[in-house]
């Protein structure tokens, strides 16, 4: 599916969009749907303890309510990214909604821990639909240039301040209502997207109606997906020797090159390996997985350090962290513009501004000068983040013909799934690990804490440098 673009004399004629129906329309569409999949990644970490209280939630249920969400949102992202090819922008779309708002309705409703989990569950499927598809409705909607550019500039900011945005609405809706609107604030705005989708974008042509969806290498790289996001994640409760995580991370290391062995024999391949011959996609994605690790691990570990050093509550840690999404959201609006400009090496300069950020943060204190002392490094983080994001977005999607944009928007999405999934448990073991280390030296408790952030914060640094050396690497205006 493409979008034709004319002079400014004759409308934009495009196949997604039906005929009088502006692409802005699909940008709001495509921004919106971003914004709730990263935000319930988030909104439920401030009413977990309320949920405890309701429902009778043990300490395994409460990971599971975040964890059930991440690991299927993770684990379907190529399989949906691939049907939404295959299938059409607008039935993927639709279908994504469905599942993501009936499954905020049933969770909002639940009575018991095991229905709220298996809520969670479906809405981290319909999740992976629609993180998959919004990408690709901009591309679909918008002619290559700099209207596409700036669109996507607009989806990376909403997804970029969706984290913060979610921890200040769940500690609000908490405290002034209870947790199940954490759930139901989904419900209306899934409906009104569904209706949008269904009035204003087009079926599916019929031009791949014989192209069948790969099952096998669907079965093999979604199954190795969901085991190794599962095993990732249960090293923050199990440890890396636990059974359970080595037997997990060992069934996606066989399955992994089992799909590429797939991939390369089959006719009509879930990924084509080819569009790994893109050296702007390899790198691209490379630099995506940094910014999974490095954006989920600020959030984390400044909202641990606020809370259960400083003493913040939820709300105030959520407006504390505010000002740095804001940073990151305005950062990936004018790099467009920056490069247009002239200025080709802001990932460069963003990586090593954000590390810059990290190294500051070593020095936090338990009872910080808010302006001096988080504000200043935390804005250095966003905005250096937030140059970096759009470029590696875009370099994902250089080059690659039309009917592939929903297989590079899927391929960015997981790659950004996992380098937060592989992140978030590489850093709170060091973490973890120099916290003991210092208890067993003789440092009181709170300082051991307090250094094993510090040690997060500085390995968050090297990897957002390195992202940012890896960018000199990218082919600059070129398609290959």
């Amino acid at each position: 599916m493409t979008s034709v673009s004319s002079s400014s004399s004759v409308p934009t004629v495009s196949t997604l969009l039906r005929q009088g129906i502006p692409a802005w329309v699909a940008a709001v569409v495509a921004c919106l749907c971003a914004f709730m999949v990263v935000m319930d990644g988030a909104i439920v970490n401030v009413a977990l303890p309320a949920m405890k209280t309701d429902l009778g939630l043990s300490v395994t249920e409460q990971q599971w309510v975040v964890d059930a969400y991440l690991l299927t949102l993770g684990g379907f992202m190529l399989l949906a990214a691939r049907a939404g090819d295959i299938y059409g922008r607008k039935t993927i779309l639709q279908s994504g909604l469905i599942l993501f708002t009936f499954a905020s309705l049933v969770g909002g409703l639940a009575t018991t821990g095991s229905i709220l989990l298996a809520a969670r569950a479906v809405q981290g499927l319909g999740g992976s639909a629609l993180a998959t598809s919004t990408l690709a409705v901009i591309v679909d909607a918008y002619p290559r240039g700099a209207k596409q550019d700036r669109t996507i500039s607009l989806w990376a900011a909403s997804s970029s301040i969706a984290s913060a945005f979610g921890v200040i609405i769940g500690g609000i809706l908490t405290s002034l209502i209870n947790w199940r609107w954490v759930m139901f604030v989904n419900v209306p705005i899934g409906i009104a997207l569904s209706c949008l989708v269904a009035i204003c974008l087009l079926p599916h042509s019929q031009e791949n109606k014989r192209t069948k969806l790969d099952i096998p290498g669907a079965a093999a790289i979604t199954v190795a997906l969901t085991a190794f996001i599962f095993g990732i994640t249960q090293t923050l409760e199990l440890g890396w020797g636990s059974p359970v995580v080595l037997c997990s991370l060992a069934v996606a290391l066989v399955l992994l090159p089992l799909f590429i062995i797939i991939e390369a024999n089959t006719a009509a391949p879930l990924i084509r390996l080819s569009i790994f011959r893109h050296r702007n996609v390899r790198i691209g994605i490379v630099m995506v997985l940094g910014l999974g690790a490095t954006l989920t691990a600020s959030m984390l570990f400044l909202s641990l350090t606020l809370q259960e050093i400083s003493g913040y509550n939820p709300l105030h840690t959520g407006l504390a962290l505010l000002p740095m999404a804001i940073m990151l959201a305005v950062a990936a609006s004018v790099s467009r513009r920056l490069r247009n400009a002239g200025f080709n090496n802001l990932p460069l300069v963003g990586g090593l501004l954000a590390a810059g950020g990290f190294v500051w943060f070593n020095w936090l204190p338990f009872h910080p000068d808010y302006v001096s002392q988080f504000l200043l490094p935390s804005m250095l983080v966003g905005g250096g983040l937030g140059l970096m994001l759009t470029t590696a977005i875009q370099a994902v999607l250089a080059g690659i013909p039309a009917q592939d944009t929903g297989l590079a928007s899927g391929l960015q999405n997981t790659a950004r799934q996992l380098g937060g999934a592989i992140g978030i448990a590489a850093l709170i073991t060091l973490s973890h690990s120099v916290t003991t280390s210092q208890i067993e030296s003789g440092m009181a408790l709170a300082d051991s804490q307090l250094a094993g952030y510090h040690s997060a914060f500085l390995a968050a640094g090297v990897i957002s440098g390195l992202s940012a050396f890896i960018s000199l690497l990218l082919r600059r205006n070129k398609a290959d």
